[in-house]
């Protein structure tokens, strides 16, 4: 298993009145996460567009576990927990860790690919495939392609 790591620093404008993380920003950290394992593997936003597809979010789930705070922090760990044979359907989860290392959410998200031509899920080109494979956790589940 390959798991992907980005980091963060809590902004003011990222907390909510009572002064902790909100709730949209670890799904957004959790995309932004995804976004930089698909660019540090060679595939831009550009060039995913290009090949024709695009990724697209079934379900988010999210696992509030501690609090976080402006000026701190964070880690989001990423590895894909499911996949479809094909590709076409995929699972990750991010770990959301303070600096002390805590964990402080899950973040767990279904996705797709969808080919611009059909606007349809389909199986992903080769290369966007390999970069899930590369990512997938040891006891990663085989999702179904199809609906």
């Amino acid at each position: 298993m390959s798991v992907f790591t980005k980091s963060f620093e809590v902004r003011w404008d990222d907390v909510d009145l009572n002064g902790h993380l909100r709730n949209t920003r670890y799904l957004e950290y959790a995309s932004t996460a995804r976004l930089a394992l698909l660019r540090e593997s060679g595939w831009s936003p550009r060039d995913v567009h290009q090949a024709g597809f695009l990724p697209v979010t079934l379900n988010d789930e999210v696992r509030y576990l501690r609090e976080v705070f402006p000026s701190e922090a964070v880690t989001v760990a990423s590895c894909v927990i499911g996949l479809s044979d094909d590709g076409s359907r995929w699972r990750f989860e991010h770990t959301v860790s303070r600096e002390n290392g805590k964990e402080a959410a899950v973040v767990r998200t279904l996705g797709a690919w969808i080919d611009l031509r059909t606007r349809r899920i389909a199986a992903p080109p080769a290369g966007l495939r390999t970069v899930l494979e590369q990512a997938r956790a040891v006891d990663c589940e085989n999702l179904t392609s199809k609906p």
